[in-house]
């Protein structure tokens, strides 16, 4: 029973930390609404993607079975008090910065590293499967949030007030749920001390970390700036919000059929497959004579694409140093996504 109920518990947290792709929604309200600049939307988002992996490294050090909970906590409290700074900033660039930039990042830092490593020790046997199921959460977050951000500034709410309720509800499920995620009695601890040059001879490790920089920089130049790229393009809104929800839908999907198949194909291949398959998408959003309908599709290939990099390098990161070892190495692995946060947007 435990088992499931941390599966479907982890998924929840993902649920509600993966927002952070509906982003572009948001930049172009602080854009429209506080003179913000596209660097300026671009840093805060590019700020809480780089912020979140490191985090993973120290949280990973010092992941046991009694810090669960505890990083539950921290993950509600960083999260929930970011959003509600930045939604009482007035719209400055700073405090929304350090609010949803850092803040935000150091909650989510905490919370997708128990959410994404727990849930796979209990199934072994298809690591790669619940890693999708697990990531899917982390990628449909931004369906639901990209929709109820729509409603309230259709019915006139101010884009900072959002942030406040976001804070608001999305702490309290994070709080919840992670209350609810258990380790199995058998990995009561996971390896308190692994030593850094140990997986640093290994050269799996680095191809795992080009690999993650590579798919993830790709992607994050257009996740963030989707909205922004469809104005280009004369985009409708009407178009463009379904365009970002397309891309989130898929990116859930993409995260699912990918962890499931790398479950019957070799690693490499599929990692290789799925990077292929995004960047023939992200060529085609270069078209300057795109229309509409055009528009949502590539939305969506990327979107599918792009969810394989947050499933497949950490399935491959505990095939290649084992299960137990997943929470210390996998941050390391995940800071090829910092680095694409960085650069990228």
């Amino acid at each position: 029973m435990k088992k499931y109920l941390t599966l479907f518990s982890s998924f929840f947290v993902m649920l509600s930390l993966g927002g952070v792709y509906a982003w572009s929604i948001f930049s172009t309200e602080l854009m429209l609404k506080y003179n913000w600049s596209s660097t300026q939307t671009q840093l805060v988002f590019g700020t809480l993607i780089a912020v979140f992996p490191v985090t993973m490294i120290f949280a990973g050090k010092k992941a046991q079975k009694n810090n669960v909970r505890i990083y539950g906590i921290l993950s509600a409290l960083f999260f929930s008090s970011g959003y509600i700074l930045s939604g009482v900033s007035g719209g400055n660039f700073y405090v929304v910065l350090f609010g949803i930039g850092v803040l935000a990042g150091i909650g989510t830092g905490f919370g997708y590293l128990t959410s994404i490593t727990v849930p796979v020790k209990w199934f072994p046997q298809k690591k790669g499967l619940i890693t999708g199921v697990i990531a899917a959460g982390f990628g449909l977050a931004a369906v639901i949030l990209s929709s109820f951000t729509e409603i309230l500034l259709n019915q006139g709410n101010n884009v900072l007030k959002i942030f406040i309720l976001i804070g608001i509800i999305y702490g309290l499920i994070i709080f919840t749920f992670s209350l609810f995620i258990y380790y199995p009695q058998k990995n009561n601890i996971i390896p308190e001390k692994i030593e850094i040059i140990s997986f640093l001879k290994n050269n799996s490790f680095y191809k795992l970390v080009l690999g993650i920089f590579l798919g993830t920089f790709a992607g994050l130049l257009v996740i963030g700036s989707l909205k922004p790229i469809g104005f280009e393009y004369n985009i409708s809104n009407h178009h463009l919000a379904i365009a970002v929800s397309v891309f989130a839908l898929s990116n859930f999907t993409g995260r699912l059929v990918w962890g499931f198949l790398s479950d019957f194909f070799d690693g490499d291949f599929t990692i290789f497959l799925s990077l292929l398959f995004q960047s023939v998408f992200i060529l085609l959003i270069s078209n300057s004579n795109l229309e509409s309908s055009q528009f949502i599709y590539i939305s969506a290939g990327i979107g599918f694409g792009f969810g394989a990099n947050f499933v497949l390098f950490a399935k491959e990161t505990s095939h290649k140093f084992g299960i137990d070892r997943l929470s210390a190495i996998y941050p390391y692995v995940f800071l090829g996504y910092a680095f694409a946060g960085i650069f990228g947007p």
